[in-house]
């Protein structure tokens, strides 16, 4: 354990879900940010996430130089083989503030143009950098929301959303939305709102098990069994009756001596 590492871990501007897969990291780490092999599932039970969302968050943590990671190389000696954890590594550098280049300590911007901290000399927001969806993001999220089942606060919606398209394709999202919404299965009394939904990232939950129907259900399935059985009566009716009148005008008429005198 690190209480050091873990003291500068608060200080950091990480998104919460990575800082606290980091202070986890930092909890089993030496001093100098080595020799921390928790496992995946420690992780998540130590910050109340799932394994996907630790993976997810280490990937990012790797991505932006806070950590290091060497794949099956942790553990201790007698650890099975098909259970040693990976080995990570705190970038205590990237940590503090500091860049990998080989940048002047008086500098105030990075290659990119990006203003650092004067104090930690973290990475600050562009002045340019703005909330707002692009058109695309905006068109995709229109499409998400005509198909999901149920219209509820569209705005925190429309956040999870965006935050879903950082990890996901679009598409992959869109299609379990398409399998949650025609899922038999789903009771419109139990359905996720859609913030839920995308959040507990369920694009790629599995179909609903089988559950037994309500009386309300099953009144409902007889009365459209009902009327369907008469619309097809309807049909067959006037099935017969064109059948009969195209024979009336198809008949050839009597010769004209085997017509009845009698009859006008």
């Amino acid at each position: 354990m690190s209480i050091r590492i873990m003291s500068e871990v608060w200080r950091t501007d990480l998104p919460t879900t990575e800082k606290m897969v980091l202070l986890v990291i930092a909890d089993h780490a030496s001093d100098d940010g080595t020799n921390a092999y928790p496992s995946q599932a420690t992780i998540a039970s130590k910050a109340s996430i799932s394994i996907r969302t630790v993976q997810r968050c280490v990937n990012n943590l790797i991505k932006f130089n806070y950590l290091y990671m060497t794949k099956h190389a942790g553990g201790s000696a007698g650890c099975r083989e098909d259970r040693i954890p990976h080995l990570y590594t705190i970038n205590l550098l990237r940590l503090r503030g500091d860049n990998l280049t080989t940048r002047q300590r008086g500098d105030t911007s990075d290659s990119n143009g990006v203003t650092l901290a004067p104090v930690t000399r973290r990475l600050t927001r562009p002045k340019n950098h703005t909330n707002e969806p692009s058109l695309e993001t905006s068109n995709q999220f229109d499409l998400f929301w005509k198909i999901y089942p149920i219209k509820v606060s569209k705005k925190t919606a429309e956040i999870a959303f965006i935050k879903a398209l950082k990890i996901t394709p679009f598409e992959t999202i869109l299609e379990g939305a398409k399998r949650y919404a025609g899922d038999p299965n789903r009771h419109p009394s139990y359905t996720s709102h859609p913030t839920t939904w995308l959040n507990q990232e369920r694009w790629s939950d599995a179909p609903l098990p089988t559950r037994e129907k309500t009386q309300e259900e099953k009144r409902a399935i007889e009365i459209l069994k009902a009327e369907e059985r008469r619309q097809l009566e309807e049909e067959r009716s006037r099935n017969v009756a064109e059948m009969i009148e195209q024979a009336k005008r198809n008949a050839v008429p009597r010769p004209a001596n085997l017509q009845n005198p009698w009859r006008k």
